[in-house]
């Protein structure tokens, strides 16, 4: 994790193109807007139009569920037409290029999502987040905490190195957010008024979400 954290150092430090930067400087290979999972069962999509585009490529068979391997083409029209039914990450951190199919597959049968598959490649997974003046420390916390509850649903990440990289004002302080997730696993570099951390775990699944540092304000009932 030390080499990958130092690229994605380099790459924030010297563009503002991250990941084009570490496609060209880094001995990992990178996979931005990396397909990590899409929907499984007709049902789960409700727009008539989204219905529709999906018919063109066939995408669900006569039994209403999706396919369990897809080329980039279709991936790539699943992005620019029905963006409801595939997820992406910001990207991917990989042994090496990708040159085969993708594949997903659900863990139970009327799962909402059908999830990517790691045939051995998958290094670590990356997520962005933006922030500014209006961001709340709650709001912070429980954008990250989202980001990384929703990723551990997905065996294939949830093993994996993990990366959060957060922009955000540099009056904003989320050093208590970083330490009672990443411990002292954690960097940034300044911009302006601008300030981007990276902060990182080994395992996304070591990381303890059992506890808020922020406590979710709990609202009274009428």
């Amino acid at each position: 994790m030390k080499k990958i954290v130092s690229d994605i150092h380099n790459a924030i430090q010297n563009s503002r193109k991250t990941i084009e930067f570490l496609t060209q400087n880094s001995s990992f290979f990178w996979a931005g807007d990396y397909p990590i999972a899409i929907v499984h069962e007709v049902t789960r999509i409700k727009d008539e139009t989204s219905l529709k585009n999906l018919e063109k490529i066939n995408f669900f068979n006569t039994q209403g569920f999706s396919k369990n391997t897809y080329t980039k083409k279709e991936l790539n029209y699943l992005k620019d037409t029905v963006p409801d039914a595939i997820k992406t990450s910001y990207c991917l951190c990989l042994k090496k290029s990708i040159h085969t199919d993708y594949n997903f597959e659900e863990k139970f049968e009327h799962d909402r999502w059908k999830k990517v598959k790691d045939e051995d490649n998958f290094v670590a997974f990356v997520e962005f987040s933006k922030c500014n003046d209006s961001h709340s420390n709650m709001t912070i916390e429980t954008t990250l905490r989202d980001i990384m509850r929703s990723t551990k649903e997905i065996p294939s990440l949830k093993t994996i190195g993990f990366v959060w990289i957060v922009s955000l004002p540099k009056v904003t302080n989320i050093e208590n957010i970083l330490q009672h997730y990443f411990l002292d696993n954690h960097i940034y570099v300044e911009h302006g008024r601008k300030i981007t951390y990276i902060a990182w775990a080994d395992k996304l699944a070591e990381i303890n979400m059992r506890y808020f540092v922020n406590t979710p304000i709990k609202h009274k009932r009428d």
